[in-house]
């Protein structure tokens, strides 16, 4: 019997360290995956924030674009709402001259972290609440929105929307 004990002794031993180690290797497992998905958020964020700064350096409105004055009418000269978004000829991205020229523009970009589906609305809102308006207003919003297959919620792809309130007098 004696001979017996150490055994059960020795086997009690190896499953303790066997939990211990499947504890062990999970708690790995989890830090990896919140190190790769912080990396992928810091990818989404750059890119919306790229996007979100090259509009901030366009011109406010179309009518401002090559005017060394301001629109007679203001809020009521700029852009109607439901005409937002690119000219013709301004196709690419590197074309456009105003902030609204961003509108329903859409592309993939790709990085050393995969692709990145990036979706952009802009749209005039209230300078009291900033809830979207149908008329124009000294306040522009643009959405930036960004997904990856990479990065998922339940079986979807996760949404970051960055945004960013644009003020006719602050330009």
């Amino acid at each position: 019997m004696i001979g017996y004990s150490e055994v059960i002794q020795t086997m009690a031993a190896m499953i303790i360290f066997s939990m211990i180690l499947l504890s062990a290797n999970s708690m790995i497992h989890r830090n990896s995956m919140l190190q790769i998905d912080g990396e992928l958020e810091q990818e989404v964020i750059s890119l919306g924030q790229e996007i979100i700064e090259e509009a901030r350096s366009k011109s406010f409105d179309n009518v401002t674009v090559n005017s060394s004055a301001p629109p007679a009418i203001i809020p009521g000269g700029f852009t109607a709402a439901g005409s937002l978004g690119a000219d013709s000829g301004e196709g690419t991205r590197t074309a456009f001259d105003d902030f609204d020229d961003y509108d329903g523009w859409s592309t993939v970009m790709t990085t050393t972290h995969g692709d990145f589906d990036i979706s952009v609305d802009v749209f005039y809102v209230d300078g009291t609440n900033f809830q979207p308006l149908g008329a124009p207003s000294t306040f522009k919003k643009i959405e930036v929105t960004v997904t990856s297959a990479f990065l998922r919620e339940d079986d979807a792809p996760r949404q970051y929307v960055l945004e960013f309130i644009r003020n006719y007098y602050a330009d």
